[in-house]
């Protein structure tokens, strides 16, 4: 990804600050909002909502396929196109390709795989919100109605934790106390996955743009909620990960060296601010064998028969979906392990793929961080991002907290709407010059 070499001196990126009057009035007056997409966007994370009270209709009518399909056509509507030079869109595209081909594999494989193609069809819907993103926010003012309508289900999510969590809580830790949110389909983990990912990338668009007041007390907000969703999920993975998301955006940030001592002291008073059935259950991490708990030592029995399978069938694995079959794993479980599942379902040619595209994005991120404007909306976006794929990578470790469409969506979104915001038309000098709203 490089800039564009028509851009003279005396202009800046669109995306190099938050719309200021004159222009703001010009990019609104041009916005034709994704209306479909806005509303699949604020929605998607409420799995309790459309899967509790929205019937599904026959041939796979349901809400995730309508508000995609209607997503589409309105972005297609719209006229806008995908950004070219990054290259992840077409990394993003070969990973669904490897999908499909796994998909293939499966159903040559096991004597039942009924099911498979619904299951990969929601885990690709997720994927196409980087496409959506990009084909729906040609301006400033769609691009930040898609992050706005990302960050307004919050105060509902909030209430739902809140909700969960009295109902359950007590001074020490139980697996009781492991809610999963609106994820009624989940678990505590991916649904803390999610909070994690929401969490840093507000955090990032709080430190790292200078955006109106309004905008930054709604992206503390947000931070705040989705951090109390992260520490009442008890996801000890989610804990780990979301204090190295943390630490990188605090590191990555420019004069990030300033707010290490407040962020040591954060760290260190904790233990004093959080329930101690949080710390009880952060004390519990351990993965030396002799000290590991059941729900950890099961993992080690998981991995070791994903690595048998991958031994056996190491070009295109066994198969997407494979691993809880009978005739791959006779445990019947999942990996909980994201990147050794892949290697074994999809062998090393869907690992390679896997591995292009994680690269791609680590690439996109490293150059928006260098290059964008700061306390741009694209420097803050990228900060977060940062910090989120770093969490993820983390968490991937130990589950699947790449695949589950309500809890991956908004990451492809923010992937898209980064892609979006770099390659925004450029404003005069003096236009942005008189900063920011």
């Amino acid at each position: 990804m490089v800039r564009d070499p028509n851009v003279q001196a005396g202009t800046m990126p669109a995306s190099a600050g938050w719309p200021v009057d004159a222009h703001d009035a010009q990019v609104s007056a041009r916005a034709r909002h994704n209306w479909p997409l806005l509303a699949f966007v604020a929605l998607i994370p409420l799995q309790n909502l459309y899967l509790g009270y929205l019937p599904s209709g026959p041939g796979g009518l349901n809400f995730l396929n309508l508000m995609f399909v209607f997503s589409l056509l309105a972005a297609w509507a719209h006229g806008g196109g995908l950004v070219r030079g990054s290259g992840l869109n077409g990394w993003t595209a070969a990973y669904i390709g490897m999908s499909v081909i796994a998909l293939l594999v499966a159903d040559s494989r096991l004597q039942d795989s009924s099911g498979h193609m619904n299951i990969l069809k929601d885990q690709l819907l997720a994927v196409g919100f980087i496409y959506l993103a990009q084909m729906s926010a040609s301006s400033v003012a769609e691009l930040r109605a898609l992050l706005l309508a990302s960050l307004l289900p919050w105060p509902y999510l909030l209430m739902i934790v809140a909700n969960q969590h009295g109902a359950v809580d007590s001074w020490h830790y139980s697996h009781d106390l492991r809610i999963s949110g609106t994820f009624i389909e989940l678990g505590a983990n991916e649904f803390a996955a999610f909070c994690t990912t929401a969490m840093l990338v507000a955090f990032g668009l709080l430190l790292g743009s200078r955006a109106a007041s309004r905008w930054r007390l709604l992206f503390g907000a947000a931070a705040l909620f989705a951090g109390a969703g992260v520490v009442l999920t008890y996801s000890r993975t989610a804990y780990v990960a979301a204090l190295l998301g943390i630490a990188l955006i605090v590191l990555l940030r420019r004069g990030g060296m300033r707010l290490l001592l407040p962020a040591a002291l954060a760290l260190a008073l904790l233990p004093v601010l959080l329930p101690n059935s949080v710390m009880e259950r952060f004390d519990s991490i351990a993965v030396e064998s002799g000290t590991r708990d059941e729900s950890t030592e099961l993992r080690f029995a998981f991995w070791e028969v994903a690595r048998e399978q991958v031994s056996r069938n190491p070009m295109l694995g066994t198969g997407f979906h494979s691993f809880q079959h009978a005739e791959v794993n006779p445990l019947r479980t999942d990996t909980h392990n994201f990147f050794l599942r892949e290697l074994a379902e999809k062998g090393f040619v869907g690992a390679a793929v896997l591995l292009g595209l994680l690269l791609c994005m680590a690439r996109m991120l490293w150059f928006a961080l260098r290059t964008s404007a700061p306390g741009s909306f694209a420097n803050g976006l990228a900060l977060g991002l940062a910090g989120a794929f770093v969490a993820l990578l983390t968490a991937n470790g130990f589950g699947d907290r790449f695949t589950h469409y309500p809890m991956i969506a908004h990451f492809w979104l923010y992937l898209g709407l980064l892609l979006r915001a770099l390659s925004l038309p450029t404003v005069p000098a003096e236009v942005a010059s008189n900063g920011p709203r």
